[in-house]
């Protein structure tokens, strides 16, 4: 019968069940065998480690056998004979471990950082060094009593403001931190400030990320939750606006008492920790950096680590909890600050010291603001509740400075071909073939006013569209409306809803001028016929107040219009 081969190197069990084995051989006392075992390898140069491993023992056990044979100090008698000092893998990571324990970071986070700079050791060592290194704390005064609390039972709620380096400038922000009780699964977010439309906007942010939200929230005494305490017993009178959100998302505020921090002592833990293991000794390249780095610290650290109290990760008892969360609304409570101003005429709006450029249309225009707390948005005068521009605010370091958008100003090119070196009577026969008779009679009529409603038309078929304008200048060329006024006439009565915007290029005076007059509907002759019949004409008369040649130009102009044609006035009519 074969036998199997036997390996000259110890085989360590693989299996989870190797402490338990090592527990119960602890009681037991080591065998003639396992001692020539161990002499054996460590002889063979094999560390305790992977002593206690072959022969299943802890290595405390391993030394001692080692030490009663007078093998431990004859390898150390060796070592300082030849004036060697035993190697540790930290060795090289000394001066950035001190670094690192100098600015307070904890001894997991030195342990990921220093890893990533290329070390492979364990915690142990490093856990060892870095109590060497800090100071010990003093020890707390006070008892405190732990709790634990079921399942969607309780939420914790704190600020915290920190001074951080975002982009080389010391910056005030504030973290809201969001813990749920029961699982210990955290939401962090930084805001510029702690207002109470920040607070409101930032639960809601939270209620989202755990898909729900506790029966009891848990506060302190914060001037955006509670006006104050009145009666004997000390009844909080709550903040209005804050009231409506608790009643909106169906949970019941909880307040601690003054000076007793401890009653939501999972999120002052949370807090600790994010300070230690995330803001201290990092710098920031922007707001948005900072949030995008604080959600993955969360994310993939605090969320996915044994907690050090349950021994649980946080995110998988959160997916067990979520089912007893209450279940959030389909819309948001409405957690911004509404506001009424006024756009500019160069399409300008100014939020919070500094001026944003907003589509064109809107210039001149009173529109409805809503600021939140990373960004603001303009509704849209003409359409209820639609959102006609959002955008961030801007970094600490463009505050004040004026923000362009040049994709606002895009209409203008197409409504002012003239400033590309183009002329508006090109363009329009470019675009619109069929228009050449309405186009020569404008330039005929108007003579001087011609570019002025050849421009106008331009607008036009910018604010109603192509098809709806080119429906309408068909049918003024039809009945002769040589004039943009007769365009837009026809456009306002059949598109009544449609968004008619103007020019906002500053005009100079003879081109205002200008732009006045085109509106004016111009007459005709036979608006004066009935002049003929008080003052009868003569032939010296004509003769006297007409110059040469001109009395027949006037005669021929004036039989334009003749029965078989619509007058201007019928002409809007029937178009």
């Amino acid at each position: 019968m074969n036998q199997p081969k036997t390996s000259p190197h110890p085989q360590a069990p693989t299996t989870k069940s190797m402490r338990s084995l090592v527990r119960a051989k602890k009681a037991l006392p080591v065998s003639a065998e396992e001692r020539q075992r161990i002499a054996e390898l460590h002889q063979n140069r094999y560390g305790l480690r992977r002593i206690a491993k072959a022969v299943v023992r802890d290595r405390k056990t391993v030394r001692q056998v080692l030490q009663e044979q007078g093998l431990v100090e004859a390898a150390e008698e060796l070592i300082l004979l030849q004036g060697l000092t035993p190697a540790s893998k930290l060795d090289s990571f000394r001066e950035v471990v001190t670094q690192k324990v100098n600015k307070r970071l904890t001894t997991s986070r030195i342990l990921r950082e220093i890893r990533e700079l290329g070390y492979t050791g364990g915690r142990t060592i490093l856990a060892e060094l870095v109590r060497e290194i800090r100071a010990p704390l003093a020890p707390s005064r006070r008892a405190k009593r732990r709790f634990e609390t079921e399942p969607g039972r309780e939420m914790q709620v704190d600020w915290s403001p920190y001074i951080v380096p975002i982009a080389g400038k010391l910056t005030s922000v504030h973290v809201l931190a969001v813990v749920l009780a029961h699982s210990r699964k955290v939401h962090v977010h930084f805001y510029p400030n702690e207002r109470e439309a920040t607070l409101l906007e930032g639960l809601a942010r939270a209620f989202e990320d755990f898909e729900g939200v506790a029966r009891f929230v848990v506060f302190d005494n914060m001037s955006t939750v509670v006006l104050g305490r009145i009666g004997p017993g000390r009844k909080p009178v709550w903040h209005p606006r804050f009231r409506d959100f608790a009643r909106y998302y169906g949970f019941a505020a909880f307040l601690c008492r003054v000076r007793d921090p401890d009653r939501k002592g999972k999120d002052e833990r949370i807090l600790d920790y994010l300070e230690k293991d995330f803001v201290r000794g990092s710098e920031f390249h922007s707001f948005v950096d900072l949030n995008q780095r604080a959600h993955t610290w969360a994310s993939t650290i605090a969320n996915v680590r044994d907690h050090g109290t349950t021994r649980l990760v946080p995110d998988e008892v959160w997916l067990a909890e979520r089912d007893f969360l209450i279940k959030l609304p389909e819309t948001r409570f409405a957690t911004h600050d509404d506001r009424i101003q006024q756009v500019g005429p160069d399409s300008t709006l100014s939020v919070k010291g500094t001026l944003y450029t907003v589509p064109e249309r809107l210039h001149n225009r009173a529109v409805a603001v809503r600021l939140y707390a990373e960004h603001f948005e303009v509704i849209d005068p003409k359409v209820k509740d639609k959102v006609a521009f959002s955008r961030r605010y801007v970094e600490a370091h463009d505050k004040g400075k004026l923000q362009i958008d040049p994709s606002h100003y895009a209409p203008l090119n197409r409504r002012l071909p003239e400033a590309s070196g183009s002329r508006p009577d090109e363009i329009l026969l470019k675009r619109f073939p069929g228009l050449a008779v309405l186009v020569a009679g404008i330039q005929t009529r108007m003579k001087s006013l011609a570019p002025v409603h050849l421009n106008a038309l331009l607008r036009l078929a910018a604010a109603y569209g192509d098809e709806a304008f080119l429906t309408a200048a068909s049918r003024a060329q039809e009945y002769r409306r040589f004039t943009s006024l007769g365009v837009r006439r026809i456009l306002e009565r059949d598109y009544p809803l449609a968004d008619l915007a103007t020019s906002i290029v500053p005009l100079g005076e003879s081109a205002r001028a200008l732009s006045l007059i085109a509106e004016v509907e111009p007459g005709s002759f036979e608006s004066f016929a009935h002049l003929d019949t008080a003052l009868p004409q003569t032939p010296a008369l004509i003769e006297t107040a007409t110059p040469t040649g001109q009395g027949t130009e006037t005669t021929s102009d004036t039989t334009t219009h003749d029965a078989t044609q619509p007058s201007p006035e019928d002409s809007d009519e029937k178009a």
